[in-house]
């Protein structure tokens, strides 16, 4: 019995122990965590999960539930319980299942999956995991220490049916790599000195395991170490704001995280209250695409069973629509944006983006480096999230970047908060570049480099 045949089956057990409507997510996963330390790995974690989550509608209310045993006798036994207990639950008039879209074929496959994930053997994946070792440590004598390497994969392949009539099926994989370097300065004795120490860290996500580059990303976070070095601290001042996408992309998660319906509708999302209205200026355009070509986050469905959707967040700087699941979505009287996923099977649907970005501009980003007369090209943020007021907007980061002269990157400064308010920041952006590059972290979040036309620092 395939994946979708037990998913089927599921549901269909639900509605004869008297679900008014059930629905079944059937998913198996595998998951490998790779560390290395000197050239020999420290650790090496592999695991490999299947089952199902189940979840029935009795009288308005909802119930869960989900077992990693995928007998279906056992599962009677499950279900059974869940419909006992779910009697118990609140009623809520926005419980539902999503019906299917007319239209959409449920064979219809449109997300990357390594079918070789698996077959590659764990000696190799190592290899891959020293090589970003080794690519880091080729770096200058400045670099004296690579103090973390990890390299993981995993992959998921899931069904779901309801008895509303979804049924569909997706899967999705990704390889990364990550690396961590120490930098350091040479103290007056020659030996280097802890009190100049930087850090630059290289983290990468592919779907597929052959395109891990391990010299990119050992290279990657020695440069963000070196660039750093030297640093001094910072001056209070209002300058002109360069964000790569390294920082840039920070706010853009931001913004994925903040227009997830739930959220808005509670009134803990910094946009509730402002749809249609304008949150950035006219350059700013950020977009949600579950069906991308080669997007790391595309699928033909979502984990609720519903068709992803490619929509305009925000256009020229006008908020357009949030995030949906069902349940949302029928609170709002819309429709779900197909923005649920599930973590695993034990796990129920949330919000979530899929392959969220802000649209390239047309400039390079050393021509808008150019235009800049002084102004900092901001290279670490930490703690945005946190940071922002879900009310009023405003935010308060500790920050690093280098000093932009007459279009030049020159020196490092630390100790430095960058201060304002979000919609300010947005509504500030001038200049967008052409140079859109993912920044897989949590989510697949894209970002070119942007320019604000005055940001707040405060230094020492």
């Amino acid at each position: 019995m395939n994946r979708l045949e037990l998913a089927e089956k599921l549901a269909e057990q639900a509605r004869k122990h008297g679900a008014d409507e059930a629905e079944a997510f059937v998913m198996e996963s595998s998951e490998v965590e790779i560390k290395i330390h000197e050239g020999q790995p420290e650790t090496v974690n592999y695991t490999d999960s299947s089952g199902y989550g189940i979840r029935v509608l009795k009288d308005g209310k909802m119930g869960f539930a989900s077992s990693n045993n995928l007998d279906l006798g056992e599962a009677e036994t499950v279900i059974s319980r869940l419909i006992n207990y779910t009697e118990k639950h609140t009623q809520d008039e926005h419980n539902v299942l999503p019906d299917p879209v007319a239209g959409v074929s449920s064979e219809q496959v449109l997300d990357q999956f390594d079918d070789t994930l698996a077959t590659v053997p764990v000696e190799k994946k190592i290899e891959r995991a020293i090589a970003m070792e080794n690519a880091a440590k080729k770096a200058e004598a400045r670099i004296v220490q690579i103090p973390w390497v990890q390299y993981g994969d995993s992959s998921q392949q899931y069904a779901i049916f309801s008895t509303r009539g979804i049924s569909g099926e997706a899967r999705r994989s990704e390889a990364y790599g990550a690396v961590l370097a120490l930098g350091m300065e040479s103290g007056s004795d020659g030996q280097p000195d802890p009190a100049t120490t930087q850090t630059g860290s290289g983290i990468d996500v592919k779907a597929f395991f052959e395109q891990i580059d391990p010299d990119h990303i050992g290279h990657k976070a020695t440069s963000y170490a070196l660039r750093m070095l030297g640093a001094g601290d910072g001056k209070t001042t209002e300058i002109e704001g360069v964000f790569p996408p390294e920082t840039g992309f920070n706010f853009i998660k931001l913004v994925a995280d903040m227009v997830a319906a739930d959220l808005v509708q509670k009134k803990k999302s910094i946009f509730s209250g402002k749809l249609g209205e304008m949150v950035a200026s006219d350059k700013v355009t950020i977009i949600d695409d579950g069906r991308m070509k080669d997007g790391l986050s595309t699928s033909s469905v979502d984990g609720e069973g519903v068709p992803t959707t490619t929509k305009d967040i925000i256009k020229d700087g006008k908020l357009n629509t949030f995030l949906y699941d069902s349940y949302t979505a029928h609170r709002a009287g819309t429709v779900s944006t197909g923005n649920a996923l599930r973590r695993s099977f034990a796990s129920k649907p949330f919000i979530a983006p899929s392959n969220f970005y802000m649209k390239a501009g047309k400039v390079s980003r050393d021509n808008l480096l150019a235009g800049v007369k002084d102004g900092l090209y901001v290279t670490e943020v930490s703690g945005l999230h946190a940071s922002v007021d879900q009310v009023t907007g405003n935010f308060s980061i500790p920050s690093k970047g280098l000093i932009i002269k007459d279009g030049e990157l020159a020196s490092p400064v630390a100790n430095i908060t960058i201060s304002g308010n979000i919609f300010d920041f947005f509504k500030g952006i001038d200049t967008v570049a052409d140079d859109l590059t993912w920044e897989p972290r949590e989510y697949a979040i894209g970002a070119p480099t942007f320019k604000v036309g005055n940001i707040k620092i405060s230094g020492k």
